[in-house]
């Protein structure tokens, strides 16, 4: 099927939400189009994660692979700039982009979602591996916001913590929940982008598991993770 394509300094998982502000003209003609009542794309486009160049660039190089996603809602304001709301349905190929429109359009072929040897089996350690993460994440960020300041104020930032840093309950269908890890995962674009690409959630689970257990000793030492685009409220375009 042929889509729109916007290419993104992010990587977009299935089942997972994609919040995007959008200001750039050819992306605001897109999503006149994709809203449209007799579009041919049915609200959907194709993301991918940008390996050279920048969102604003007339043709930045993209990863073959990437994410189908639909329009869930989306809010015109005064200015004529959206603020959208998506989620990603399937991983796609893609290929063969056309500059005819004023935005780019991409050939998209969904790729199977298929999952693997003893998925299931792997759910169990990968919940654990996450509560982990997460409870390091909290103390890490605990620590770092506490250099300096009062016992009351320690106190303020541990409870401000435990609401923005609630506990994850991972999917029971394996394929959402590994699509989930990789969500949560603060790693660089390259990896999150590796663990999109790969066949399966069996495969996909055990590469996560690995990562959560490294990611939380770093942490735990006091290693820094890294800021990555998709950390932002919103997606710039």
């Amino acid at each position: 099927m042929r889509l729109p394509f916007f290419p993104l300094h992010m990587v977009a998982f299935p089942h997972l939400p994609l919040p995007v502000h959008i200001f750039e003209e050819r992306y605001r003609a897109m999503t006149r189009d994709l809203l449209a009542a007799e579009s041919p794309y049915q609200g959907r486009f194709a993301v991918s994660m940008i390996v050279d160049g920048q969102e604003a660039d007339a043709d930045p190089a993209a990863r073959a692979v990437g994410t189908i996603c639909e329009v869930r809602t989306a809010e015109e304001l005064p200015d004529g700039r959206w603020v959208m709301l998506a989620v990603g349905v399937t991983r796609a190929t893609l290929t063969g982009i056309d500059h005819a429109r004023s935005y780019a359009t991409i050939e998209a072929l969904p790729l199977p979602e298929l999952s693997g040897s003893d998925a299931a089996v792997l759910l169990p350690r990968a919940q654990a591996a996450l509560d982990e993460y997460m409870r390091t994440v909290k103390q890490f960020v605990a620590s770092a916001a506490s250099v300096g300041k009062r016992s009351q104020e320690i106190s303020s930032v541990a409870a401000s913590l435990d609401e923005v840093l609630k506990p994850i309950r991972l999917p029971d269908d394996p394929l959402a929940a590994s699509y989930a890890v990789g969500g949560v995962l603060q790693i660089e674009l390259t990896r999150k982008q590796a663990l999109l690409e790969l066949p399966d959630a069996a495969t996909r689970l055990r590469a996560e598991i690995d990562l959560l257990r490294s990611e939380s000793r770093f942490l735990s030492e006091g290693a820094l993770p890294p800021v990555i685009s998709s950390d932002l409220s919103y997606n710039p375009n």
